[in-house]
């Protein structure tokens, strides 16, 4: 059973969680155990971190042609 307190902080926030509707501001309200909103954080994670690697690996390609040719 919810208190009197826990009934005016839950007004609260939906009072303020309208008001960022309204704005215009993103909002995301589902919860952090939702499995779609997991699914898209993992995927947008993914999409970085191999971005970040195939930046490496060009890096890494790059830097080992220039020592082969200094080599040479």
């Amino acid at each position: 059973m919810m208190s009197e307190v826990d009934i005016i902080e839950y007004n609260k926030l939906t009072e303020k969680l309208e008001l960022l509707k309204k704005q215009g501001t993103p909002v995301d309200d589902r919860g952090p155990n939702d499995l779609t909103k997991q699914i898209e954080i993992l995927e947008f994670r993914n999409e970085k971190l191999h971005s970040y690697n195939q930046k490496l690996i060009e890096e890494i390609r790059s830097l080992r042609s220039k020592l082969y040719i200094k080599e040479n």
